[in-house]
């Protein structure tokens, strides 16, 4: 026989081995997740605020639109699941939130620099001028927590009645960046100085309206680390541009996010204008990726070039599959080398275009960025046989777990806890007509892409 023939054979099947790589994988199996009781009965969800910081800990906020109560921050430990409760953010503040509108949420990521969390607070229900015998929202603060003392620096309001509800930080520059809700004012706060500067409404074909918002501000802001200019969507589909070196905001010339495949939309829904959802650097890519506001598409961006492209669709396996759509989740990440997208969400029944009966339960979707790999790791459910439906805020660990900040579905309704939060959530609702209600939990699962 040829020597020729041997070789040709083994050529044919290396080549058969890369052509049979597959370019998607749905897992059939759940992934089965722990939950970590909270007992904050009121708060009622989470987003984006959830880091495991460098002393091992795991922080994160639950949220609240109790007209009432603040956002609390929490404590959980991996070696023993003890969750503890760190601070009531208003309460630590010195704000009563049954005489002002509430500093309700957390509404961004929680950095870690220098041995101390840095983030700002938000609102949870609103009114401009105070509500139904609360007096105005003071605005959100930029805040730190010093994870070795336990104590939280106020570092002053951003702008009176304005939540900040998108909040980066470049680390390397010391600087804290922020959009605030409802008026899309930019600001920013400088660490050294101690100094804040705002510079107006910012966003481009916004303006409030005292009606529930579904994207007009920018929840996810790109701070670029090469040169610390900082970018954030336009209503137009524009992009805007703090300038760092000129310290100044700027439209970025002929870039526009205006693509035919990112117009998709809900069914119903007018507006076809293109945004994301959240969006983070990627060291392996030397540029951004982002998850789209509506029908989940993964893309990359480099804002110096000006080059956009359209990766894939990382919606859950049963949206792929079938294209339904759903709303873009914040709970998207990075693996530390910027080369795997992690990305949870589900499809609530609860949003306009969805028309199942029954929420699914959320899913883990990883993406790896060089091989171009798509792969759903299945729904996430609990050791107790529930599975969360809905999830906004996630954290690849340090120790090989993934921590998730979910709603989670409670049908004992006849229990303590469950006549506790039926109370303080669901009061308005006819009894005979409440089967379920829902807790907000962390939720430790194992990571299947480590």
């Amino acid at each position: 026989m040829p020597k020729i023939f041997p070789i040709f054979i083994l050529g044919m099947l290396l080549v058969a081995i890369v052509f049979a790589q597959p370019g998607a994988v749905y897992a059939d199996s759940p992934l089965i997740g722990k939950m970590a009781e909270a007992e904050f009965y009121e708060g009622d969800s989470n987003y984006h605020a959830i880091i495991q910081a460098s002393d091992g800990f795991v922080y994160y906020a639950i949220c609240t639109h109790n007209r009432d109560r603040h956002v609390n921050l929490f404590r959980y430990d991996p070696k023993t699941g003890e969750v503890k409760t760190i601070a009531d953010i208003g309460k630590l503040l010195g704000e009563d939130g049954t005489k002002n509108i509430p500093q309700g949420k957390v509404h961004c990521d929680l950095f870690e620099h220098e041995g101390k969390l840095w983030f700002g607070s938000h609102v949870g229900l609103y009114g401009r001028g105070g509500l139904d015998g609360h007096g105005p929202y003071p605005g959100g603060h930029f805040l730190s927590w010093d994870l070795k003392a336990g104590k939280l620096t106020d570092l002053g309001v951003g702008t009176p009645e304005e939540g900040l509800v998108a909040l980066s930080m470049d680390k390397a520059r010391g600087r804290l960046y922020a959009l605030t809700w409802p008026s899309a004012v930019f600001i920013y706060y400088d660490i050294k100085s101690g100094s804040r500067k705002s510079f107006g409404p910012s966003v481009v074909g916004h303006s409030y309206v005292n009606t529930v918002e579904t994207g007009g501000v920018p929840r996810s802001l790109a701070v670029d680390p090469r040169d610390g200019n900082v970018y954030w969507f336009n209503m137009d589909e524009t992009v805007s541009r703090y300038n760092f070196s000129g310290d100044t905001v700027e439209l970025v010339k002929d870039q526009s996010f205006a693509r035919p495949i990112l117009k998709v939309r809900e069914r119903g829904n007018p507006d076809d204008n293109a945004n994301w959802r959240s969006i983070r650097w990627s060291e392996a890519l030397g540029r951004f990726v982002g998850v789209t506001f509506y029908g989940e598409y993964l893309f990359s961006w480099d804002p110096k070039s000006g080059e956009l492209e359209v990766i894939d669709r990382i919606a859950m396996g049963p949206s792929r599959k079938s294209g339904e759509l759903m709303r873009g989740s914040l709970a998207f990440e990075l693996s530390p080398d910027g080369g795997t997208v992690y990305y949870v969400n589900g499809a609530s029944p609860g949003f306009e275009g969805n028309r199942k009966t029954a929420p699914d339960p959320i899913h883990l979707v990883t993406y790896d960025l060089r091989q171009r790999r798509y792969t759903d790791h299945g729904g996430i459910r609990l050791e107790d046989g529930r599975s969360p439906d809905y999830c906004q805020g996630l954290e690849i660990g340090r120790n090989g777990n993934l921590y998730l900040v979910c709603n989670i579905p409670f049908t004992d309704l006849k229990s303590e806890k469950g006549r506790r939060i039926r109370e303080l959530r669901y009061a308005a609702a006819p009894a005979e007509n409440l089967k379920q209600v829902y807790e907000v939990n962390l939720v430790v699962v194992k990571n299947p892409a480590r």
